[in-house]
């Protein structure tokens, strides 16, 4: 009796998931810093001999330009494993929520009422060092490069501005290097994912006391004035301003 042979079943391919609107926010400006700090780490050898080149070292802290080098890349590292965050958490069909801070804080008569101590103390936490993002060129924490594994717990662990804060930490981002309408961007997502400006600014400002200090001792290099952010400028330091696509690279 012959056999009578069936077709195979075959299943239509799964469709991926569509990227949520928000994640797909912060995936654009991700993108826009990682084509930024790819194309500066492509370039900079050659732009840092510009005077113009000062007016993006002073956010760094310093103009070293290893230094600055091994920031980007941390910042480089710390972009991509956000990404990779968000990319597993949008193909679960997950969203990210706003993190607003509270508006009223808790007065004393709010608060419960204090238990009485009984029983042994818990031993004293140790306390946290502060991520290297957050420490200037002098400090020797600052040349930590956290591992994979560290990066990935990070951003796991972190409202997702915070990460985005320590990225622009890392990589020099500041407002007056920016496209405009790129960094109206940065803002509504350092105030939407629980990102503090406040610190960001915090941190810009010590470091440009200590890169005052730094020209203070060598007064040569004082023939250019890197306060100034005009876009011809941001130009000539950097090649386009951040947000911008980044022009092609050349090869010699």
């Amino acid at each position: 009796m012959p056999v009578t042979q069936t077709a195979p079943t075959t299943h239509p391919p799964t469709k991926p998931r569509p990227i949520p609107g928000r994640i797909g926010a912060v995936l654009h400006v991700l993108a826009a810093l990682i084509a930024h700090v790819r194309h500066f780490t492509a370039t900079a050898t050659t732009r840092a001999a510009a005077p113009e080149f000062a007016t993006a070292a002073a956010v760094f802290g310093t103009d070293h330009l290893p230094t600055i080098l091994h920031r980007m890349q941390r910042g480089l590292l710390r972009a991509l494993a956000l990404r990779d965050y968000l990319l597993a958490r949008a193909a679960r069909g997950h969203n990210l929520r706003f993190a607003w801070p509270p508006r009223v804080e808790l007065q004393p008569h709010h608060r419960p009422p204090a238990k009485p101590a009984s029983g042994p103390r818990p031993a004293p936490r140790h306390p946290c060092r502060p991520d290297p993002a957050l420490l200037g060129p002098d400090d020797p924490g600052a040349s930590r490069m956290p591992t994979p594994e560290e990066f990935a717990a990070g951003v796991r662990r972190r409202p997702v501005g915070r990460s985005i804060a320590y990225i622009l930490m890392d990589t020099g981002v500041v407002p007056g290097l920016c496209d405009g309408d790129f960094w109206n961007q940065v803002e509504k997502l350092l105030r939407r994912y629980g990102g503090s400006l406040g610190r960001l600014y915090q941190v810009r400002g010590k470091r440009e006391e200590t890169f005052q200090r730094e020209r203070d001792r060598r007064p040569d290099t004082w023939h250019i004035d890197w306060r100034d952010f005009r876009d011809s400028t941001v130009r000539r330091a950097l090649g386009c301003l951040i947000g911008e696509v980044p022009p092609a690279i050349v090869p010699s």
